[in-house]
């Protein structure tokens, strides 16, 4: 994204002395989590004119972010000092670049503020709905394909037909999760892993045994690091920043956790459910 450090207008920005004593920060927090890229932007602003602005909603916090290689272009706005945005990361590969700045959301005519330059006194200042008041910091990152071996949970999950019992069963105390069903319930899935449902399906199964194989990590302890599932799971959760001895705690709970792992398994299952209704419409 292109700026320009020259406007017809007043514009809070470190590039310029439009105003006295003033300044336009972000905070930003950057990480990559499990298939997302979180950005929390914290807004610092000493300009008690244009927070009055804010207040008044005639104008708003602005986060653009955009990566080149994807296409990908999208504004987060707020009036709030604090910014949460999470986005698939799928969208995003290579330079990614995260602006801010604060707009106008309304034309604003006679315009004053008590810390503008003295070059700006007698003039008639009007802002035109979008126009920057200021202009933030920004950052630049790059991102890389993910290394999905370790996400591949074929290779350490087996999903197998019971020889006996009417409940689905899941065994850890080998390399792999043994993952075992009763006939008809294994028949379905075999029939229907691949079908328009399939992200149903498997969130049916896989995610109650994850959130069991979890609740059981600290109950069974080194008896399981030994496994290759074991060893797999714990580099998954520390390549994504969490620490994997607190799964199953009050820090991180084995339901979430499967969750984390799946990647919001209930969301895309509702989304292939949302498909399939539509396409029934």
């Amino acid at each position: 994204m292109k700026l320009s450090h020259s406007y017809p207008y007043p514009v809070l920005q470190n590039e310029n002395d439009d105003y006295r004593k003033s300044s336009f920060i972000i905070d930003y927090h950057v990480a990559t989590e499990f298939g997302e890229l979180k950005v929390e932007a914290n807004c610092i602003l000493s300009n008690e004119g244009i927070k009055g602005l804010i207040a008044s909603n005639a104008a708003v916090y602005m986060i653009h972010i955009e990566c080149g290689q994807t296409s990908y272009r999208r504004v987060f706005k707020t009036v709030d000092t604090s910014i949460q945005i999470t986005i698939p990361a799928n969208l995003l590969r290579g330079k990614v670049t995260v602006h801010s700045f604060i707009v106008a959301t309304t034309a604003i005519s006679n315009y004053t503020n008590e810390l503008l330059n003295d070059w700006y006194k007698g003039l008639d200042i009007r802002f035109e709905k979008g126009n920057f008041l200021a202009i933030g910091n920004a950052i630049e990152m790059t991102l890389f394909e993910e290394n999905t071996e370790f996400l591949n949970l074929p290779s350490i999950v087996n999903i197998q037909k019971a020889v006996k019992g009417e409940f689905m069963e899941v065994d850890i105390h080998s390399n792999l999760i043994i993952i075992s069903l009763p006939t008809y319930e294994y028949d379905q899935y075999a029939g229907n892993a691949n079908s328009r449902l399939k992200n149903t399906i498997l969130s049916m199964i896989i995610v109650p045994c994850l959130t069991e194989v979890f609740s059981k990590i600290n109950e069974y302890g080194d008896d399981l690091k030994e496994y290759t599932w074991y060893q797999v799971m714990e580099k998954i959760f520390t390549d994504n920043n969490y620490r994997f001895e607190d799964v199953g705690t009050d820090k991180l709970s084995s339901l979430k956790a499967a969750q984390l792992v799946l990647r919001k398994p209930f969301k895309s299952s509702f989304e292939e459910i949302e498909k399939m209704n539509k396409l029934e419409d």
